[in-house]
C-alpha cells in the first residue's frame, strides 16, 4: 500500500488497476482499429471507475479521478481520454444539475449505464484552452443548441452529450441525447495518437436540450476545466509509468551489457524521477480546494506530466533501439500518444499561458 493514500484511495487504485488489465490487453487493437469495444467500457463501469469525482456517494474527489485515469493511461491513452471526458461531463452535471437530474441522470451516468462526453471545442490554437463554441436559445423551458465543436473526446461513443453554451451574454449548459436527429457526429480520421478515443466534430442544428439546473455556469465550467487538466495530467503519468515498466522488462530480458550501460541506467532514472514528480504535482493539484490554487497547480501538472510522458516514451524507444519502433513493442504507441497529449485539449503552450495568468493576474485583467 502507498502510505500517501488512505485505505479507500488505495482500494480504488487497485480496483481500477485490475479493471485496466483488459484494456491493456486490447490496447494494440484499439490503436489499430481506432475504436474501443463497448464491453471494455462496461468492464470499467462494473468496477466503479466511471463515477469517481462526483459527490461523496460516487467517489473520492479529484484524487480519485487522478488514480483511476492514471491506470487507464498506463493501459491505453485512448481509453483514458474517453474516461476524462466522461468524468468531466459528470462533474458539470454535479455542479449545475437539479436534484432530479442528480438523482436520475447523474446516478445513471456514474453507474456507467450510459457514457457521457463534455462538448468543448478542442480544435483551437496552441495558446488556447478548449472553448465554448455552441450557442443556446431558450425554448419551452429547455434549450435549443446551434454550432459546431471540433476535437470532442468521446464524441463518437457517447450516449449523452453535456454541452456548455452561450446564452444571453453568459453561459449555460444542457444535456442532449447523442443520437438526436439534429445532432451530427463526424468521427476524426486516424491521427498521430489517441486513436480510439472517439474524437469527433459535433454539430447542433437547433437540437433540443434539457437545461441543467440553476447555478453559476461560468464558475462551474472553470472548475470542470481544472478537473479535466488533472485527469489529463494523470493520463500522461500513466503513459510515463507504462514506458518505464516496458523499458525495465526489455533491459532485464537482454544481456547484462545493456543493463550495465550507464546511459541506459540514467535514462531509466530520468523516466522514473520525472514520472514520479509529475504524479506528485498531479496529486497536489487534486488536493487544492481554492479555485486559484487548483487552477495554477492543475495547469502546472498538465504541463509537466505531458512533457515528462513525451520524454519517457522517447527514451523507452531509444532504450529498445530498432525493436522500439515496432508496434508490437508497445512503446511506439506510447510515444505517439504522449506527443498527442502534448497538443490535445490544452497544449503545453496553453498551460504555460494559464500558469502565467495566475502569476501575473494584473496583466490579464
Amino acid at each position: 500500500m502507498d502510505p500517501r493514500l488512505d485505505d479507500n484511495e488505495e482500494e480504488l487504485r487497485q480496483r481500477a488497476r485490475a479493471a485496466a488489465e483488459a484494456v491493456r490487453q486490447a490496447a494494440v487493437t484499439i490503436d489499430a482499429d481506432g475504436r474501443v469495444p463497448r464491453q471494455l467500457l462496461a468492464g470499467l463501469a462494473a468496477a466503479g471507475c466511471l463515477g469517481v469525482g462526483v459527490r461523496e456517494t460516487h467517489g473520492v474527489g479529484a484524487l480519485g479521478v487522478a488514480l483511476v485515469v492514471e491506470e487507464m493511461g498506463a493501459a491505453s491513452a485512448a481509453v483514458g481520454d474517453i474516461v476524462v471526458s466522461h468524468l468531466a461531463a459528470l462533474a458539470l452535471i454535479d455542479a449545475l444539475g437539479s436534484d432530479d437530474q442528480q438523482q436520475g441522470l447523474l446516478a445513471e451516468l456514474a453507474a456507467g449505464d450510459k457514457l457521457a462526453s463534455l462538448v468543448l471545442d478542442g480544435a483551437v490554437s496552441l495558446l488556447e484552452e478548449p472553448a465554448v463554441s455552441i450557442a443556446a436559445t431558450r425554448d419551452d423551458g429547455g434549450l435549443r443548441l446551434a454550432g459546431t465543436a471540433g476535437a470532442v473526446s468521446g464524441g463518437v461513443v457517447a450516449d449523452i452529450l453535456v454541452v456548455p453554451a452561450t446564452l444571453d451574454g453568459g453561459l449555460t449548459a444542457g444535456v442532449v441525447d447523442a443520437d438526436a436527429s439534429q445532432v451530427g457526429r463526424e468521427a476524426a480520421g486516424r491521427r498521430l495518437g489517441l486513436n480510439g478515443a472517439g474524437t469527433a466534430t459535433v454539430s447542433f442544428d437547433g437540437a433540443g436540450a434539457e437545461a441543467l439546473g440553476e447555478g453559476d455556469a461560468g464558475a462551474a465550467l472553470d472548475a470542470v476545466a481544472d478537473l479535466e487538466r488533472i485527469g489529463h495530467a494523470a493520463l500522461c503519468v500513466g503513459i510515463g509509468r507504462a514506458a518505464l515498466e516496458a523499458s525495465k522488462v526489455f533491459v532485464r530480458a537482454g544481456d547484462d551489457a545493456l543493463g550495465r550501460s550507464q546511459s541506459v541506467q540514467w535514462m531509466l532514472a530520468d523516466i522514473a524521477t520525472e514520472t514520479e514528480a509529475a504524479r506528485m504535482l498531479t496529486w497536489y493539484a487534486a488536493s487544492r480546494t481554492k479555485a486559484g490554487e487548483r487552477r495554477e497547480a492543475a495547469a502546472m501538472a498538465r504541463l509537466l506530466a505531458a512533457e515528462a510522458a513525451v520524454a519517457a516514451s522517447r527514451r523507452a524507444v531509444q532504450i529498445m533501439g530498432e525493436a522500439g519502433s515496432e508496434p508490437a513493442a508497445g512503446v511506439e504507441r506510447l510515444y505517439r500518444d504522449a506527443k498527442a497529449m502534448e497538443v490535445h485539449h490544452g497544449a503545453a503552450e496553453a498551460q504555460r499561458e494559464q500558469v502565467a495568468r495566475q502569476l501575473l493576474p494584473d496583466l490579464f485583467a
